[in-house]
């Protein structure tokens, strides 16, 4: 059980660490466009203005033909940079950031299940008996399993599929099998996880249960404060 449990922090550590990655290139995308937009193009904007008025300036007949030629070989190089580049953001920024948000929210819900913090129907815990409760997670967990695996069989499908059409995303011109192969590594983790979970019902996390936490924690400050205030009435 230790090096299945190895394996899975293993896993989960990797996953974290492809989630920040994701995240942060997203971050670092939005950055690039909004550059992009707002000060390389205002820069490159005001260079090209500036050097198409120098040869009618004072200074340009002070200083004769030589820098009249410089501005204009200036002038011509900006423009074409600028054209080349484009105006307004990075026209594959968008399209990339997606796909980016798309991975990182992929393997935080891979996270989220390995660390309990999965929203599930909290019912049978309050209803079925608590000796009953184990064998109930126990079987919880191959449901899950079976669940994930079947749909990382179908995704693999999915994907050979896309790979024959061979089909590219116009913008950023990347295969969309190569996006795609997200969905069957997560649906494989996660069934893959769970699966041990069954196996080792000693490695299941705890629920988290964010919502029924809350919940009580506000029932218990709402006690709080009425015994705060029958005290101070008394």
């Amino acid at each position: 059980m230790k090096f299945v449990e190895r394996i899975l922090n293993t896993l989960s550590f990797g996953e974290k660490w492809a989630g920040g990655i994701c995240f942060l290139l997203l971050t670092l995308l939005m950055i690039a466009d909004v550059t992009k937009r707002e000060v390389i193009d205002n820069v490159f904007g005001w260079i090209a203005s500036l050097t198409e008025a120098y040869p009618n300036t004072g200074m340009a007949s002070l200083l004769g033909d030589w820098s009249v030629y410089l501005s204009e070989s200036i002038h011509s190089g900006i423009t074409g940079f600028s054209e080349w580049l484009g105006l307004g953001g990075i026209i594959w920024a968008q399209k990339l950031s997606l796909y980016f948000m798309l991975w990182g929210g992929l393997f935080g819900s891979a996270l989220a299940s390995a660390k309990g913090s999965h929203l599930r129907p909290e019912i049978a815990d309050k209803v079925l008996p608590k000796k009953v409760l184990p064998i109930v997670k126990v079987l919880e967990q191959w449901i899950i399993a079976v669940f994930f695996l079947f749909l990382a069989y179908l995704s693999v499908i999915y994907v050979i599929e896309s790979y024959g059409l061979d089909e590219v995303n116009p913008v950023t011109g990347i295969y969309l099998w190569k996006v795609q192969l997200i969905f069957p590594y997560i649906f494989f983790s996660m069934g893959f996880r769970h699966l041990m979970y069954g196996i080792f019902p000693a490695l299941i996390p705890s629920d988290l249960n964010e919502a029924t936490e809350a919940l009580e924690a506000a029932e218990n400050e709402n006690w709080n404060l009425s015994d705060t205030e029958i005290r101070g009435n008394k």
